[in-house]
This record gives C-alpha cells, sequence and structure tokens, in this order.
C-alpha cells in the first residue's frame, strides 16, 4: 500500500492539479491552455507524499485483512460484497491519516489566496492554522478535517467501482503479470473516475471554502449536506459544471490505475518470495 500510494502520488499529480484547477468555480484555467493549466503542478506534492505513503499502507492492510477475515469464516458472501465491505472499512481510518494533507494540498493546487506558488508546506500549513484570529485550538485541527465525510462520501463508491470492476475484468486471479494488471486497472480506474466527478467537485469546492460564484461560502453554504450541494451544483451550472475537470480526471485515471494495479501486483509477489524464502 505504502509503495503504491507513493509511485501513484508522483505520477498523477500533475492531473490532479489541472483536475482541481479546470473545477474552481468561474476557473481561468482551460483544457486547451496546458501551458498555463500544469504550470506549477506539483504545488502541494511534498506534504501529499508524507500523508499518502502512510495512508495508503493503513487503507490495504485494513482492507486486505478484513477480506481475509471475511473469507475465512467460511461465510457464503459473493465477492463482490466483500470488496464492498472491506473498501468501507478501510475508508475511516485512511481519511484520518489523508484529509489533512488533503485540504492543503487542494488549496495549493487552486491557487487559493496565501497558497499558491512559491508557498512551501509548512507555510501552507500556517496558513490553514491562522486562516482566523479567532480560532480556537479545536477550530485549527478541524480546518484540517473539513471535508472528512465528503471526501469518504466521494472516495467510497469510487473505489467499490473500482475494485469490483478490476475483479470483474481479472476475475479475481492472483499472482496477475503486471502489465495485464496495468491494463485491467488503467480501465477499472478511468470507469470510476468518470463516474463519480460530480462527488469530486463538490468536495474539492468545499474543502477550498468557495462557492458557484468563486466567493468565499457562508455558513449557510457550508452547513448543507452533500447531496444538498451536489443538487444546488447541478441545477445551478448543469451537466458541464457536474463533469467539471472530467477530462484530466479520466487522464489521471487510466495512468495513475495502470501505475497503481502493477505496483499492488509487483509489490505482492516480490514480497510474497521474499517471505517463501525465510
Amino acid at each position: 500500500g505504502a509503495t503504491v500510494s507513493g509511485t501513484k502520488t508522483l505520477v498523477k499529480f500533475p492531473f490532479d492539479t489541472a483536475t482541481v484547477r479546470v473545477q474552481m468555480p468561474n476557473s481561468d484555467y482551460w483544457i486547451r491552455d496546458p501551458f498555463d493549466l500544469f504550470n506549477g503542478c506539483y504545488n502541494g506534492v511534498s506534504l501529499t507524499l508524507l500523508s499518502n505513503i502512510p495512508a495508503g499502507a493503513v487503507f490495504f492492510a485494513v482492507k486486505d485483512s478484513v477480506k481475509t477475515s471475511i473469507k475465512n469464516s467460511n461465510a457464503s458472501v459473493p465477492a463482490w460484497i466483500i470488496t464492498t465491505l472491506a473498501v468501507a472499512v478501510a475508508q475511516i481510518p485512511y481519511w484520518l491519516v489523508r484529509n489533512p494533507s488533503e485540504v492543503v494540498k487542494v488549496r495549493q493546487q487552486a491557487n487559493i489566496e496565501g497558497y499558491g506558488e512559491g508557498v512551501s508546506a509548512y507555510d501552507a500549513v500556517r496558513q490553514t492554522l491562522q486562516n482566523d484570529e479567532n480560532k480556537t485550538i479545536m477550530d485549527s485541527i478541524s480546518e484540517f478535517y473539513t471535508g472528512y465525510w465528503e471526501n469518504i462520501l466521494y472516495a467510497y463508491p469510487a473505489d467499490v467501482i473500482k475494485f469490483v470492476a478490476y475483479e470483474t475484468i481479472t476475475q479475481g486471479r492472483k499472482d496477475l503479470p503486471p502489465a495485464e494488471g496495468a491494463r485491467a486497472g488503467a480501465l477499472a480506474t478511468a470507469l470510476a473516475q468518470l463516474i463519480t466527478t460530480p462527488l469530486d467537485v463538490v468536495r474539492n469546492r468545499l474543502m477550498t471554502g468557495k462557492n458557484e460564484n468563486a466567493t468565499t461560502l457562508s455558513e449557510k453554504e457550508k452547513n448543507k449536506s452533500y447531496i444538498e450541494s451536489l443538487i444546488s451544483l447541478g441545477k445551478e451550472e448543469g451537466i458541464s459544471g457536474l463533469f467539471a475537470g472530467s477530462t484530466p480526471r479520466v487522464g489521471k485515471a487510466f495512468l495513475s490505475g495502470a501505475v497503481q494495479f502493477a505496483t499492488y501486483e509487483q509489490t505482492k509477489q516480490s514480497v510474497s518470495k521474499v517471505i517463501l524464502r525465510r
């Protein structure tokens, strides 16, 4: 999990930045101007790596452990339900580890004031902590968990679709060659990312604190439920708003999915060989 997350983060980060920028309300960025779109595309990558590597390790450790436990219980449960349950359990600790860096990362990628180009990860963290002089310590901590449940509501269906599609394409076979894992992973991840684009738009805007008019969210807007925000987005901006950034999302999905599953299969097999030798 740690190997997968580190590799995937480095490969997909520029596409992730492009996605966030295009999804911002009234964005000045455009997919047809790639030089501007990808300028400073690694803003926020250092902090992301520091959290994604342990978060990835936690996710895969929990997911695979839960799957193994259910299978060993001799319960007659379809494979897709086992995967769905395992992913649900793994999401909680995964986002506890990852969410703080995700908030800072998205704000840096979107060039929010105080987080833009040239701002170090350390300064971005300080900006998040000191964004309001009236904040208490608990308020500052809660700022890092802005969008926590929205992240889970976005990531859960995306991961379920991705892993169930991957297992369906590969027919649940073990010890796949990395190249075959890459092909299946690219297709499964692209499908998952395309379908869940509207959920991604809502959570990114929430974490940056911007509404459809590119102004700071009011208290009423902040207190909207995820579903209410999703419905508002559809009513006010239509299909183009719901699927903003879908092109770079699918592009990064093909690449990151191939890297993720090729790395996952190769690492599992390599580690297994080392353990068996002992």
